[in-house]
């Protein structure tokens, strides 16, 4: 029996090493240089070989793209995490399943204390939700944040000015793209073709760059 519960408790020792060790690989302390926009920093210092880091898995309304902006949204997504990140900031960065983007930007979520500044520009209406597969975290969580602000018309879901396009259709609509990823439902599991992503609610929305990879989560193609 002694020899037992030893066993045991090497092993709940390892587990929690091992998670532990997983954790601090995936989460790294650095300091704010500035703010650029409402969902994107730069750092005193490299982390993972960059300074830049944008915000995971939410999407604030745009400053400067292509030399248009959504006003005033993107203003004051930027001033609210501008005092929320005053340079010399101390955060922790905490990364998913894919640390950088395509553009070589670390993909993070923010931490200040026990603050988590994405969910916070959510809950306060200066950005909205935008999952893009396979970074998952913290997806319900920052769901029912954004359906609040929403419900409480806080932010860009004021009702006296609203904004007109979500960030990712003014980009489009800006640079001429058309809409190139596929949209699965998170409840449902199953997805549509890009043209069709408003039959996906907001609050359940997951995009996948390619098709295959919306099959590879588990996902189905729903019948038209």
């Amino acid at each position: 029996m002694k020899q037992w519960m030893v066993y045991v408790g090497i092993l709940t020792s390892c587990l929690l090493l091992a998670t532990s060790c997983h954790f601090e690989m995936n989460r790294k302390t650095a300091y704010v240089e500035k703010v650029i926009d409402g969902d994107t920093i730069h750092l005193t210092e490299p982390v993972m070989g960059t300074k830049k880091v944008r915000l995971v898995s939410v999407d604030a309304p745009e400053t400067n793209y292509q030399g248009q902006a959504q006003h005033p949204w993107g203003e004051k997504a930027k001033n609210f995490l501008m005092d929320l990140l005053p340079a010399g900031t101390r955060i922790d960065l905490e990364w998913d399943q894919e640390a950088k983007d395509r553009y070589g930007r670390l993909l993070a979520h923010v931490w200040k204390g026990d603050t988590d500044v994405n969910k916070e520009l959510i809950r306060h209406g200066h950005a909205v939700t935008y999952y893009i597969d396979p970074n998952m975290k913290y997806f319900e969580e920052y769901q029912s944040a954004y359906l609040r602000s929403k419900r409480e018309g806080k932010g860009m879901w004021n009702p006296d000015q609203p904004i007109s396009a979500l960030p990712f259709e003014f980009r489009d609509q800006v640079s001429g793209q058309v809409q190139d990823k596929y949209v699965g439902n998170y409840d449902t599991r199953q997805y549509v073709p890009p043209d069709q992503y408003k039959s996906i609610p907001i609050e359940k929305r997951i995009f996948f760059l390619k098709e295959e990879d919306a099959k590879k989560a588990g996902y189905k193609k729903m019948d038209s």
